[in-house]
């Protein structure tokens, strides 16, 4: 799901809340106090909002990594028991499609840290700054598991004591579940070409 679907699919929801106030406004017998609340809730929710959207652009996607890819860059940051830091994987991707071409911008991913993945990555990234063009495929469509209720919840409640060099708390944040045995690295395969009619 793109950045963009996000912005109007949240625009189309103000336009609903909008719609909403005004019917309450003009169409019911609510005292005016009570119309005057949701008035300036409604208001003030719409730079709030856009706001917390223009932070959001930036930070790494938490959804499925692309089955194919090429990587451009990655970072390690260590788990950190003092700070109560469980480690990360940030990974700076370009989908690739089913010929080997670019698809779409390249996006920042984050994934669950571990020795494994970490060992696959840092290889990989030696390869790149050597100049190589990486790719990396994901053997499973699901190798990147949603997390149950229960996973989600927990995981949420530990994040909310969490909290981030400057304050800022990671509750909310959903790290996916990861195999990194189901990832591999080798070099590009160049982009199928059309074959030439005679």
């Amino acid at each position: 799901m793109s950045m963009t679907f996000v912005i109007l699919s949240l625009a189309g929801a103000y336009a609903l809340v909008a719609a909403l106030l005004a019917y309450l406004l003009l169409l019911t017998r609510v005292h005016w106090v009570l119309k005057s609340l949701a008035t300036v809730a409604t208001a003030a929710a719409i730079p709030l909002t856009f706001w917390g959207v223009g932070e959001l652009r930036g930070l790494p996607s938490d959804s499925q990594i692309p089955s194919s890819f090429r990587m451009l860059w990655a970072q390690i940051l260590e788990p950190n028991a003092l700070a109560g830091e469980q480690g990360r994987v940030y990974l700076w991707l370009q989908t690739l499609d089913d010929e080997n071409y670019p698809v779409g911008p390249p996006r920042s991913y984050q994934l669950p840290y571990s020795e494994d993945l970490v060992a696959k990555v840092n290889q990989a990234l030696g390869r790149v700054s050597d100049g190589e063009q990486i790719q990396g495929t994901v053997e499973e469509e699901d190798a990147v598991g949603e997390a149950t209720e229960e996973e989600l919840a927990s995981e949420i409640e530990a994040e909310l004591s969490e909290t981030r060099p400057g304050g800022a708390r990671t509750a909310g944040q959903r790290i996916s579940n990861f195999d990194p045995s189901m990832l591999s690295f080798d070099t590009e395969a160049a982009p199928v070409t059309p074959t030439k009619s005679q």
